[in-house]
């Protein structure tokens, strides 16, 4: 078996075993949250980073619709110079904790996704959205680390490769997506 062929069978065998009873209680957390008008936040490190943003669009995007409210929907990775002036001035291990201190309020969702689950930015963030009841999830790889002991709903993509974590954590992204416009669209039929 060449490497092509080994990795798309390591990614079929991740999505295979992810829990579907944890992606639809996601599902109905995210609906909640929408119902609620209650702010979202993702976050996340490096390519993690990258899904946050895409899920934080996603989720912003596909609300617009007419006689629709928008959903608030916040990725605190995305804005640079924010970012580095928390890193610099206050390190980087509170980057994401500093931004949830001026936004997140009780009921409010946080979206925490991370290949380890133990990067210390990612952990500070989780407990202090704890302290301030807000939801937590954590889209996770490897064992879960710290952060999935820390979330209300822990995906846990089993796999030790980072690759095959993003791309599973992606995939995630998509199946949430589709499953929050198909919750619209029964109380919103026309958005079919």
């Amino acid at each position: 078996m060449d490497n092509v062929e080994m990795y798309l069978q390591r990614l079929h065998t991740a999505v295979d075993q992810l829990p579907t009873d944890r992606l639809a209680k996601l599902g109905e957390m995210l609906y909640r949250a929408y119902q609620n008008e209650k702010q979202v936040f993702t976050l996340g490190n490096g390519g993690s980073a990258s899904t946050a943003s895409h899920m934080a669009a996603d989720i912003a995007k596909n609300t617009i619709a007419p006689h629709m409210r928008r959903f608030r929907v916040l990725s605190l990775n995305d804005n640079t110079a924010l970012l580095t002036a928390l890193a610099n001035d206050l390190g980087y291990e509170n980057v994401f904790k500093e931004q949830l201190q001026n936004l997140i309020r009780p009921g409010d969702l946080l979206i925490a996704i991370s290949g380890s689950g133990d990067s210390p930015n990612v952990v500070n963030a989780l407990r202090y959205a704890r302290e301030q009841c807000a939801e937590i999830v954590g889209l996770l790889g490897f064992d879960g680390g710290e952060a999935a002991s820390l979330a209300d709903v822990a995906i846990v993509v089993p796999s030790k490769h980072y690759g095959i974590v993003e791309d599973v954590h992606l995939i995630i992204n998509h199946i949430i997506v589709d499953y929050f416009q198909s919750k619209l669209a029964e109380v919103q039929p026309w958005l079919v």
